[in-house]
């Protein structure tokens, strides 16, 4: 028995065993280039951060009655911190491993919290401290209320970007440095300031016009090391004119991933990606504001890179979480195989057609059809778009040929009773043990 093919059949078993327990899902809403995997997860809250051990914190409840709450690595909930009036970002200091949260509806804008007794959680007297660190009072007569929070790497320098308060004009965007107990303003001239993400010792800050609401990625260095990034050329515009600014992610290619972007024509959504800055000018390279869409809003995003980095194809290992308004959860975007599934010919009664599975040549190839339209989401692997609460069919195709394609021809003949039959087919396959999920097809037989 060829090795191939034992491959293509332990996909199918997978695939087989999965389905038996796929939830329904948020399934086929959310769409990423070829190379990529969607997978629609639910979370207890909008996440916070990852902690040490692999817990994981998430902010839960309502404005002025929110609490966190931690999610252990083998999946048990505590109640970790709260209530707090409106969290604002979270960072955990790499040098004394303690967490700061920003509050933007409380007494105090920043919070410090220590689990003293070592049982999970600061719900005990004494382990949610204000910071000992006065925020600044701008020249319109406020302080910023903080948005996001990070620390420089390797340090225990703190950075919070965030805007004076509705209602105070003119609005005012800064990043405060946060060090040895007291807040400065290291950069300003921005509007709504948010996300944040260190590349090296540039701080990239996602920002809004606040009269506009268009979009920019601001890059700040301390140039001169005086302790801020207010001197003439130390805050530089790495794009503009975007349909919005939100969450923020630096990878190691020097890309930009951002989220809240938005189409008002479409009324959608989306993550961009802005390219790195190749030729040397400040500027990025090109932008792609339809990196990710389907979302309604999309929010804060955490991105995980491997060496290979968050690239299309079976030779990345990367992922991207990002946060949606209104999901309990995150919408995971991984590196993938690359897949897709096409259409040639009528799918019609007295005709023939043919469907194919595409991607690289050699990789193993799997299609599926299904009466069930309604998509699930398999857990580790991705979102569908079919289901199998209906009759179903998995094929194992041959391997993909030298152009990427392998094929499999279907004919319908006296075919009536199928006329107006709603079904969907969707390709899938498989390289070195991973499996890419091609597009969904959704097909009705015509007279």
């Amino acid at each position: 028995m060829s090795r191939s093919f034992l491959s293509r059949s332990r996909v199918l078993r997978t695939l087989l065993a999965l389905c038996s327990c796929a939830p329904a899902g948020f399934c086929g809403t959310f769409d990423a280039p070829p190379g990529f995997n969607v997978e629609t997860r639910p979370e207890p809250g909008s996440f916070l951060l990852t902690l040490p051990d692999g817990s994981q914190l998430y902010a839960t409840g309502p404005f002025l009655g929110q609490t966190i709450v931690r999610r252990l690595p083998g999946g048990t909930l505590l109640d970790f911190a709260g209530p707090f009036g409106s969290l604002g970002g979270a960072a955990l200091s790499p040098q004394t491993g303690e967490l700061v949260v920003g509050e933007s509806a409380g007494p105090a804008p920043l919070l410090v919290l220590r689990d003293l007794n070592a049982d999970l959680d600061c719900l005990d007297a004494g382990e949610v401290q204000a910071h000992p660190a006065a925020l600044p009072v701008l020249s319109n007569g406020a302080a910023p209320l903080p948005y996001d929070l990070a620390f420089r790497p390797g340090t225990d320098e703190l950075y919070v970007s965030g805007s004076t308060p509705f209602g105070i004009s003119p609005t005012l965007g800064v990043v405060l440095r946060v060090s040895g107990g007291a807040a400065t303003v290291w950069a300003a001239g921005l509007g709504f300031a948010g996300g944040l993400d260190f590349a090296g010792d540039a701080l990239h800050v996602a920002d809004l016009d606040a009269a506009t609401f268009a979009g920019r990625v601001v890059v700040a260095r301390d140039l001169d090391h005086d302790g801020d990034a207010l001197d003439a050329g130390e805050s530089t515009v790495f794009a503009a004119g975007l349909t919005g600014a939100n969450g923020l992610a630096v990878a190691q290619d020097g890309s930009v991933y951002l989220s809240g972007l938005f189409d008002v024509a479409s009324g959608s959504g989306s993550v961009g990606r802005l390219l790195p800055d190749g030729d040397g000018d400040g500027l990025s390279d090109g932008v792609d504001e339809g990196f990710l869409t389907g979302f309604v809003f999309s929010g804060g995003l955490e991105l995980l890179e491997g060496p290979a980095g968050l690239a299309p194809g079976v030779a990345g290992d990367g992922q991207l979480a990002v946060a949606e308004f209104g999901l309990d959860g995150r919408v995971l975007v991984r590196s993938a195989p690359f897949a897709g599934t096409t259409l040639a010919g009528t799918v019609a009664n007295e005709s023939e057609f043919t469907l194919s599975v595409g991607g690289e040549p050699g990789a193993g190839a799997l299609l599926a059809l299904s009466l069930d339209t309604a998509g699930v989401t398999l857990p580790g692997l991705g979102d569908l778009g079919l289901g199998f609460g209906q009759p179903h069919l998995l094929l194992v195709l041959a391997p993909l040929d030298g152009a990427g394609q392998s094929a499999v021809e279907l004919a319908l003949r006296d075919a009536e009773a199928l006329v107006g039959l709603a079904f969907v087919a969707q390709g899938f396959t498989q390289q070195a043990g991973e499996t890419g999920i091609g597009d969904a097809l959704l097909l009705e037989v015509a007279p």
